[in-house]
Order: structure tokens, then C-alpha cells, then sequence
């Protein structure tokens, strides 16, 4: 069977599998015990239930990625490409540099 842990306050605190007769020894102090399965990222113990967590009990848990600008953003270009600006970039500094003569 499964089994919620959580605490006082309602925090889910993991999700067990044991038999039924060993599930009293996988709550430590302060910890209950319910059978069930939770989120812990989106879902809560409240009055012995599980509920959803509001949106922003869940950025607390889980804050959204920062945003980068596009010209920030990695490129994922290919080793064959990467090669191709390098021959590219090696041209122009010869005719850069027959310019200068």
C-alpha cells in the first residue's frame, strides 16, 4: 500500500510503499501518516485531506526559471555548423588582413 507522510502544518513530506504492518515505522517524530498518494509539489494535507495547493503556495515550493533574453539564450548548433563559421571567420581575417598590407 501507499502512505502519505506529512506535518504538523500539512507539508507532504514523501510518499511510502510498504505493507500495512511495517507503515508505523516509516513516521518519525512530529510526522502522520494516511493512505494515499500526493504531489508534494502541488498538493497539501488539510483536515486529513489532500488538497491542491494554491499557485502561489506553489512558486514558494517550485519558483518559476528566470527568462532569458533571446540574445542570452544558448544556441544549439550542430559541430558541422560550428565549423563552417570557423573556416568562415578564418577567411575573413585573411582578406582582413591582405587589406592591411
Amino acid at each position: 500500500m501507499k502512505y502519505i507522510i506529512y506535518n504538523k502544518v500539512g507539508n507532504i513530506l514523501r510518499v511510502v510503499e510498504c505493507v500495512p504492518v511495517i507503515k508505523h515505522l516509516q513516521v518519525k517524530e512530529d510526522e502522520f501518516i494516511m493512505e494515499g498518494t500526493a504531489n508534494d509539489v502541488t498538493q497539501k494535507v488539510v483536515n486529513g485531506k489532500v488538497v491542491d495547493k494554491t499557485p502561489k503556495e506553489i512558486e514558494v515550493v517550485q519558483p518559476p526559471e528566470p527568462r532569458l533574453l533571446k540574445e542570452k539564450q544558448p544556441a544549439y548548433i550542430t559541430n558541422e555548423q560550428w565549423q563552417d563559421v570557423l573556416k568562415k571567420l578564418d577567411k575573413l581575417e585573411t582578406c582582413l588582413a591582405k587589406n592591411d598590407e
